[in-house]
């Protein structure tokens, strides 16, 4: 079995190494580094019909050839905002260095960005990292790195080749299978299981395929394209399909669920027929699918009470923006609705595909034909 995976796993890491030497960079006129903000001063220019507040933020450059100047930005306008979410004296943040030429002088303009929270993602990362050494131990090791791989496919394939002007919808097919058979092998090991698990989770993706093909003809275009798709079409360089990246978003969505699916089907199969030498593969697959009835109870609860999780601020915006007049489909139509409601379906018809096929895969491999 070493010798079927291993060949599987060498076309997949030469794919990974090749793809990105087709991408294009796309370069932009903008140096970034970091600044310490050491000085906020503030002077309301507001009438009592209008808030019009100046704020000088004073930096100091913390990185690259000015490192160590001094510098000012001002904004001005309203300054509604909560206080929590403002820049305040001491901060560190990070600066996009603008450099413009204009009738024989250069001035550089200073653009904020976001705070550097770079010490607080190490803790928790370290945090993260000890407790899943704890209590996992090498699985949970070998499942971070498979999270990498799946990582890295994603910003060194998907994203690059995105940008050149690749159809999306196959590189998110591509980074998919192909995750599905890295990562599954390093949770699991070069074993019959890992087979099973990758037949079983590349079926899924399949359907999962499928099933977004048939939404992009049932469902009209502004129901799947949101307004930071619609920031990709005007600013990137190449014509990106915007409703193949919208679609390839649900694929990838569906990914993790799929993986997980299908190696807890995979692993229960292999586990029956270890224990019960002598059951039937009948006996070994129905086994396998009550098993996972159970599992896709608890994985389409997680699937999309973890979109919900992450729209949360939507939900809110639904509550305040619709009234109880509206009728629910005209709610259900909203586009970031009915995003999340596709992915939702997609991720869970996918899991659904991945069960039976996994299990049976699984009763291929482990159990003996002569027991039928």
């Amino acid at each position: 079995m070493k010798l079927v995976i291993c060949p599987i796993l060498s076309f997949c890491m030469i794919i990974l190494s090749i793809c990105p030497l087709f991408a294009q960079d796309f370069a932009q006129n903008t140096r970034y580094g970091r600044a310490e903000i050491t000085h906020v001063a503030k002077k309301d220019f507001g009438t009592a019909e209008e808030q019009d507040i100046e704020t000088v933020f004073s930096l100091r450059i913390l990185d690259g050839p000015l490192k160590g100047v001094s510098k000012t930005v001002t904004f001005r306008g309203k300054d509604s905002a909560p206080q929590y979410m403002k820049y305040h004296e001491g901060d560190t943040v990070f600066i996009g260095e603008n450099t413009l030429s204009q009738n024989g002088k250069t001035e550089i303009y200073i653009s904020l960005y976001d705070k550097d929270n770079t010490a607080g993602i190490v803790v928790l990362a370290i945090i993260f990292l000890i407790a899943l050494v704890a209590i996992a131990r090498l699985r949970g090791i070998t499942a971070f790195v498979g999270l990498g791989v799946t990582i890295m496919l994603l910003f060194y394939i998907f994203v690059p080749l995105t940008m050149k002007g690749f159809p999306p919808l196959i590189s998110a097919v591509l980074i998919s299978l192909i995750s599905i058979a890295v990562t599954i092998p390093i949770i699991t090991g070069l074993t019959k299981k890992s087979l099973a698990g990758i037949i079983g989770a590349s079926s899924g993706v399949i359907i999962a395929v499928l099933l977004t093909l048939i939404v992009s003809v049932m469902i009209h275009l502004s129901g799947i394209i949101t307004d930071e798709l619609l920031t990709i079409f005007y600013v990137s360089n190449v014509e990106i399909d915007l409703r193949d990246v919208a679609l390839s978003g649900m694929i990838i969505s569906a990914l993790g669920a799929v993986i997980d699916i299908s190696v807890s089907i995979s692993s229960s199969v292999n586990e029956i027929c270890a224990v019960h030498k002598n059951i039937t593969r009948a006996e070994a697959f129905k086994s396998a699918i009550a098993v996972g009835k159970d599992n896709l109870g608890s994985m389409v609860n997680t699937l999309v009470m973890s979109y919900v999780g992450s729209s949360i601020a939507l939900v809110l915006v639904i509550s305040l923006k619709y009234n109880s007049d509206m009728p629910l489909r005209m709610i259900l139509n909203n586009n970031e609705v009915l995003i999340e409601i596709v992915k939702s379906i997609v991720g869970c018809m996918g899991m659904l595909a991945a069960v039976p096929v996994t299990a049976y895969a699984g009763t291929r491999l482990f159990c003996k034909a002569s027991k039928d």
